[in-house]
């Protein structure tokens, strides 16, 4: 058996509901949507975000209005520490591909006119790696192969194609014997400084989304960088969203207490640390609001049952930066 995938705009609008289902089968090339997409190219970038698995494991299945009232508790509980005219600086890490980094900012912005906000995220773009054969390869940052893209196929590279479609596997497997006779050294940013046409040609595809793109480039307030959760930056922000990242089944007791250091370290003393998760079950938000205090946190507020790792920030042992 096989399966062909879907590789056009066209295409993708054409398979209807089963479009949202259909995983590294939808060409990870369509979240090229360029500086000025379309109503239909944004919602496309967000339909194939839903679903596109990284090389980590990890998903990027957020959605527009996710913090709602997390951003509710948030301003209300800046507005009772902070004059409005404070220069606040606010740090949203992990925010994914930044929609909800961006619906955050217009709120703040309003509430706070001198505030600016960071959204980050480990993995801002992917890249593609053309050949002049027509087959498109669709790479990490590090050069982790994602997916393989010869119409009509459309296959995943990384984690395999399944058992069930043995001529998919079969391209599968050849398009990684084609990938390694490149010979490529590096990463991809490498391999844009080193351009060989007439074997191959890269390009950036951010995996940030268009409308936060827009926002920065119109309001220089509003920045998004890559970061990791675990990176000390002193004091550099007032307040500090980390959400569905710290959860238990991602990371040991050990990293999620390195990841509480980071936090302490990062905002600062007074400022405030937003930490929680979504239910996947039904997407309810679980949230847990700590102000930091000289030596440990204080619990100001709770969403649903609070963050899993409260527990944990309230007994670590917070280390002295030098």
């Amino acid at each position: 058996m096989l399966r062909f995938g879907i590789w056009t705009p066209d295409r993708y609008l054409r398979a209807g509901e089963r479009r949202r289902f259909s995983g590294s089968r939808v060409a990870y090339s369509l979240l090229d949507v360029g500086d000025h997409p379309t109503e239909e190219q944004i919602r496309i970038f967000e339909d194939v975000s839903f679903t596109l698995r990284t090389s980590n494991g990890t998903f990027r299945t957020t959605f527009r209005r996710r913090f709602g009232d997390v951003n509710e508790v948030a301003l209300r509980l800046m507005r009772s520490f902070y004059p409005m005219d404070t220069e606040l600086r606010v740090q949203d890490r992990a925010a994914s591909h930044g929609l909800t980094s961006w619906e955050w900012a217009e709120e703040l912005f309003q509430a706070f006119p001198r505030a600016e906000l960071e959204g980050s995220d480990v993995l801002l773009n992917l890249f593609k790696v053309s050949l002049p054969s027509g087959e498109l390869y669709i790479v990490e940052p590090d050069g982790k192969l994602l997916q393989y893209i010869k119409p009509p196929f459309v296959v995943t590279l990384h984690y395999g194609e399944s058992w069930r479609f043995p001529v998919n596997r079969a391209v599968a497997a050849r398009a990684k014997r084609r990938f390694e006779e490149l010979h490529l050294q590096g990463g991809p940013e490498t391999w844009m400084k080193t351009p060989d046409p007439s074997r191959y040609v890269v390009g950036r595809i951010p995996f940030v989304h268009p409308e936060a793109r827009m926002f920065s480039q119109r309001n220089p307030r509003f920045q998004f960088r890559s970061r990791s959760v675990f990176e000390h930056t002193p004091a550099a922000c007032h307040v500090l969203r980390t959400m569905n990242i710290f959860n238990k089944s991602y990371f040991s007791p050990e990293q999620l207490s390195e990841g509480v250091n980071a936090a302490f370290h990062s905002i600062k003393p007074g400022g405030i640390w937003i930490v929680g998760r979504t239910l996947e079950e039904d997407l309810s938000n679980h949230a847990t609001f700590l102000r930091r205090l000289d030596k440990g946190w204080e619990v100001l507020e709770r969403i649903g049952a609070g963050s899993e790792i409260e527990e944990l920030a309230m007994h670590a042992s917070i280390p002295v930066e030098h």
